[in-house]
């Protein structure tokens, strides 16, 4: 046998293959190959489209739940599969038995959190009804209430009270209020000077018989510290005498974490801090003090604000200020503020020293005023120094002196000067958050000065000042607020018309009462210009809603007036308005539209409406 060019030649004849051969050969081997794919190919596309079918088959099915309680229901349809996955539904019964049988521990945690230990859950699957219907039935029973608590690992001295553990007995034995109790059981013990203390095991134990819960803690309390030395980092231009004159302990006193807290927050309150972190080492010292290290990250001291406002009776006006809060490098602040409209034209300039006299704190003021009302028109140069002491951290008092000297005309009379001396006397008290925009709390703000004419007009009178306002929640995402104000204030010791007119009460007003002209809710002259009064008083009620994170809306009721009298005769006798504004929330607090109408509309003195634009709620 030999090869050739045209294939492979044998010498038996029988035997003779040709190149054209192996190529029919090749030919029909090729065809089986293709035809073996194409059925292979039909194949898949078959099954694939059985799958596909049988993917498509699912059971459709609505879900109902009966009998739970209301504040579990919303949880339950969000955690539980029955519930939240009601659009992809199962691809068989069984596989929708399976889903409501796994959902049944999930809801009875859920139950068990809120305090409900003798539940009873049943559940219905009807898969003969097109779609299916899931019913799932709840017997949540009886809440549990908090029964006995003890603790092993701690001294007679060092047991907690129920009531420092937020754990005070029969009160609903839900899963916040026990973890609370832990969180305040660690408090407890770190204000008492073990900053290591740990919680080794925690039993929860359901007594059913009782229907209470019991729990028994263990507790290691570690050693008992000190406070050790302060280590102060991140300070560039604050003084650190300043910081330390802010640490709520001194060395050597015993270990208290909540003085840590305090002291962190006392220092952000300053304004001269961005961020504060406070943190003691991880082991004592072998006197057991604990070293202490305060982080600190300084703010830019300079703040400088502006802002617009406009008012149908005091017309387009602005304010604007600038403000250095670490002047001498130990927390005194600086500001100048400047505002104008068509009424009032003012700049004062204050200096506050915090720390002048141990805890107390001097401010130092004196500005400088143009006003010219339908009341009167005043021309006027304040300077004053107020000494200060926050008692409380929501509670401030204080006093000190002030000289005005001003020059007041009115009802085109000749112009009178006066050169007041008063000794003014104050307290706050402010428990409502948050500051920009109140949601919950209260405010109660006093204040009283005796005046005293130094330029012969032989006036002395006492005049005094009470303001309150609370904020109530309707709802609990307090996107429903009810806000209420009260301000009485009065003015004794001489007749109206020996008191300058621009220390009068007035009444009126974007601050006051909204619909009426500025300081017209009183007692007018001949002419309709405001003559001022004795006293005052003013109420007003706020619907506050919020639709959106950035937007919404007010419904209000002012009422109010100023009175001859120092003492109100007529109490009944207030001019009301109404109206409904717009709210626009921003970082700094939100931008306030009101339309108000005056209720009693005097022909010829009051306007059809009055609208208010600023920034900030009206109070």
């Amino acid at each position: 046998m030999k090869e050739t060019d045209d294939g492979i030649c044998c010498r038996d004849k029988a035997c003779l293959v040709s190149t054209d051969g192996r190529r029919i050969h090749d030919i029909m081997r090729s065809s089986k190959i293709i035809f073996l794919s194409f059925t292979l190919t039909l194949t898949c596309l078959l099954l694939g489209a059985g799958i596909g079918n049988a993917q498509n088959r699912t059971i459709p099915y609505t879900a109902a739940l009966d009998g739970a309680p209301d504040e579990a229901e919303d949880a339950i349809r969000l955690q539980a599969d029955t519930f939240a996955r009601v659009e992809t539904p199962p691809r068989t019964a069984a596989l929708l038995r399976k889903r409501v049988t796994e959902d049944i521990p999930t809801i009875r945690s859920i139950l068990q959190a809120l305090g409900y230990f003798k539940i009873r859950i049943s559940s219905d699957v009807d898969t003969e009804s097109a779609p299916a219907i899931v019913t799932i039935r709840i017997e949540p029973g009886p809440v549990f209430r908090m029964g006995t608590i003890t603790m092993t690992g701690l001294p007679d001295d060092l047991q907690p009270s129920r009531e420092t553990l937020g754990l005070p007995a029969d009160i609903p034995a839900t899963s916040a209020v026990i973890r609370k109790g832990n969180e305040n059981l660690i408090t407890f013990l770190g204000s008492r000077g073990y900053p290591f203390a740990r919680i080794t095991s925690r039993d929860v134990v359901a007594d059913h018989a009782k229907e209470s819960i019991a729990i028994h803690w263990k507790i290691e309390p570690g050693p008992q510290c000190t406070f050790g030395p302060v280590t102060l980092s991140g300070l560039e231009d604050v003084d650190p005498a300043f910081v330390h004159r802010n640490i709520s302990w001194k060395e050597g006193n015993p270990f208290n974490a909540t003085q840590e807290e305090s002291t962190r927050i006392k220092l952000l309150k300053t304004s001269l801090f961005g961020a504060v972190r406070v943190e003691h080492a991880q082991t004592p010292a072998a006197d057991g003090s604990l070293p202490i290290t305060i982080t600190l990250k300084e703010r830019v001291p300079r703040t400088v604000k502006a802002g617009l406002e406009y008012a149908t009776d005091t017309g387009p006006g602005a304010t604007f200020s600038w403000e250095h809060r670490n002047l001498f490098h130990q927390g005194e602040r600086l500001r100048f503020r400047a505002q104008a409209n068509d009424v009032l034209q003012s700049v004062n300039a204050r200096l506050m020293f915090p720390s002048f006299f141990g805890p107390w704190q001097l401010t130092t003021e004196g500005g400088m005023a143009n006003e010219d009302t339908d009341a009167y028109a005043s021309k006027s140069i304040t300077a004053g120094a107020i000494l200060e002491r926050k008692l409380t951290p929501w509670l401030r008092t204080g006093g000190g002196v002030r000289y005005r000297l001003n020059r007041v005309e009115e009802n085109d009379k000749d112009a009178t000067t006066y050169g007041l001396l008063s000794f003014p006397l104050f307290a706050d008290a402010i428990k409502a958050a948050p500051i920009l925009d109140p949601t919950s709390g209260w405010t109660l703000k006093g204040e009283t000065a005796p005046y005293v004419d130094t330029l012969g007009q032989n006036i002395i009178f006492l005049k005094s000042r009470v303001q309150g306002s609370t904020y109530l929640p309707l709802l609990p995402s307090k996107k429903l607020i009810l806000a209420l104000r009260g301000v009485v204030g009065t003015l004794g010791g001489t007749g109206l018309q020996d008191v300058p007119a621009d220390e009068r009460f007035y009444a009126g007003g974007g601050g006051s009462v909204r619909g009426y002209g500025y300081q017209k809710a009183g007692e007018l002259d001949d002419d309709d210009d405001p003559t001022g009064g004795l006293s005052t008083v003013e109420c007003t009620a706020e619907l506050r809603a919020r639709f959106t994170n950035s937007l919404g809306g007010v419904l209000f009721l002012d009422g109010g007036r100023s009175f001859v009298d120092s003492i109100p005769q007529d109490m009944t006798d207030l001019f009301w308005g109404a109206g409904a504004g717009l709210r626009y929330f921003t970082p700094i607090g939100p931008i306030r539209l009101d339309l108000a109408f005056p209720l009693e509309r005097r022909d010829g003195i009051d306007d059809a409406f009055q609208i208010y634009i600023s920034i900030g709620q009206a109070f």
